[in-house]
């Protein structure tokens, strides 16, 4: 049980970074730090990460900050790969523009790509609807720039790299910037379990997951990969409560986070504690 609440916790360390407080209070926690004027090295990176760790473990979160299309910028077109570079001369630019970005590796970040979708993402991308979505660590590093000033510059180092369009994603890739192969995937459910089961149901319990079915199949739409989720939950009222994320091949907090609130309230009759397990392929 312990592993369980372990690895919940772990696919839910993902913290949105959409809001000028938000940034504030990151960058509040960075700079929350001893004066290393008179440290060593060592003894500075040292004291730096103590502070971070009293901070509300900020070093260890994860953010996800969604860039609008004027925010950043294609770079070259390998035709030969099919492989469609980002341009990362200048910072990233996001949350109405007063947080600039620098992300290990972004010059070598890659999208798979044929020549129709450079084209369609370019269009997309001069009429506002396509975004770029970072999943970053930050480093520690203190934040420049001020809350007078509205503007903020952070560094970080990237976990993953998302297209993301109207209907949803159209290419990504991972923390070193290399293309995840394949699309959206398709969503199964495995299995669904209750403690108040007297015997296995014939269908497995998967139809105890068909009312939210759309909004399932809308996290599946999200996915770059194959792989399974297990998710427990507690039953109050007939209903699924509490929805947690026990077992994760995915390695995706935001399918995963999204597969979870779907679970949240939908009618699986019964009581008491049940498990879900779910495979994207």
């Amino acid at each position: 049980m312990l592993i369980a609440v372990l690895l919940a916790a772990a696919s839910s360390n993902l913290f949105p970074l959409a809001q000028k407080a938000q940034v504030k209070e990151l960058c509040d926690a960075l700079r929350a730090q001893p004066a290393a004027d008179d440290l060593d090295p060592a003894q500075a990176v040292s004291a730096r990460k103590q502070a971070l760790a009293r901070h509300d473990d900020y070093a260890d979160r994860l953010y996800e900050v969604e860039v609008p299309s004027k925010g950043f910028a294609f770079g070259r077109y390998r035709e030969g790969d099919r492989l469609l570079e980002l341009n990362g001369d200048r910072p990233l630019r996001a949350v109405d523009g007063m947080l600039s970005m620098d992300i290990d590796g972004v010059d070598d970040v890659a999208f798979e790509a044929t020549p129709a979708q450079v084209t369609a993402w370019s269009l997309a991308k001069k009429t506002g609807t396509l975004h770029l979505v970072v999943v970053f660590k930050p480093t520690g590093d203190r934040c420049a720039g001020s809350a007078a000033a509205e503007s903020w510059r952070i560094s970080g180092k990237a976990r993953s790299w998302k297209l993301v369009d109207e209907d949803g994603v159209v290419a990504s890739a991972d923390g070193d910037g290399d293309p995840v192969a394949g699309g959206p995937r398709k969503l199964s459910v495995s299995k669904v379990t209750l403690e108040s089961d007297p015997i296995a149901p014939d269908d497995d319990g998967k139809s105890r997951l068909s009312k939210v079915r759309p909004q399932l199949d809308r996290c599946a739409s999200q996915a770059q990969r194959s792989g399974s989720l297990v998710l427990g939950f507690d039953v109050r009222a007939g209903r699924a409560q509490d929805p947690q994320v026990m077992l994760d091949s995915l390695r995706d907090e935001r399918v995963a986070d999204c597969v979870a609130r779907a679970l949240q309230g939908a009618p699986v009759g019964g009581q008491g504690h049940g498990t879900a397990s779910i495979s994207l392929e």
